[in-house]
């Protein structure tokens, strides 16, 4: 009696594998939706700048040159002082237009959330001078601090990076538990 559950057993194993087998599947249908690209960039800010940039980066490297100016900033590394712990640095440093064309900021960020820039909006004639403010939030930063901050601009190449580095002393009142 185990002998023909067994056999029974595998013969429909088989049998449902063997149907499996032939059953063929109807080739699936893919449709493509088109979309109103210029709708969609209207609406959406962010996206309409990255469709900017994506535009500008397929340029060829000849028209892109054309449309390019250059940035100086006086020094490679500034340096912040010393502050204490919890304490926000802000400080302002100059750059300049050392090109032929308007210098346009597209955006300021710095290497992490303690360091928040701040720039000229409006754009920077040949040869004039603008600002960047840097504010640093030195909060759980105690010790020797070196960050960056990476401007984005029609420059050559598209992204300068200004550093600076800032001392942080201990707090003497420590907050939390330990």
């Amino acid at each position: 009696m185990k002998k023909l559950v067994y056999v029974l057993t595998f013969i429909a194993f088989a049998a449902l594998i063997f149907v499996q087998c032939r059953h063929k599947e109807s080739p699936a249908e893919v449709t493509v939706e088109k979309f109103n690209r210029d709708s969609i960039l209207a609406n959406d800010p962010e996206l309409k700048k990255a469709d900017s940039m994506a535009n500008v980066t397929e340029q060829s490297e000849e028209e892109r040159l054309k449309t390019v100016t250059s940035i100086k900033f006086d020094k490679e590394v500034y340096d912040f002082g010393t502050c204490t712990e919890g304490d926000k640095v802000k400080k302002t440093i100059e750059f300049t237009n050392t090109g032929k064309l308007p210098l346009v900021i597209n955006q300021a960020y710095g290497s992490c959330g303690c360091t928040v820039p701040t720039y000229d909006k409006e754009p920077v004639q040949p040869g004039k001078k603008g600002k960047l403010e840097i504010e640093f939030n030195s909060e759980h930063k105690a010790g020797a601090n070196t960050k960056s901050v990476m401007i984005e601009a029609n420059t050559n190449p598209p992204i300068t990076t200004v550093t600076f580095s800032v001392k942080v002393n201990a707090s003497k009142k420590k907050k939390g538990w330990f």
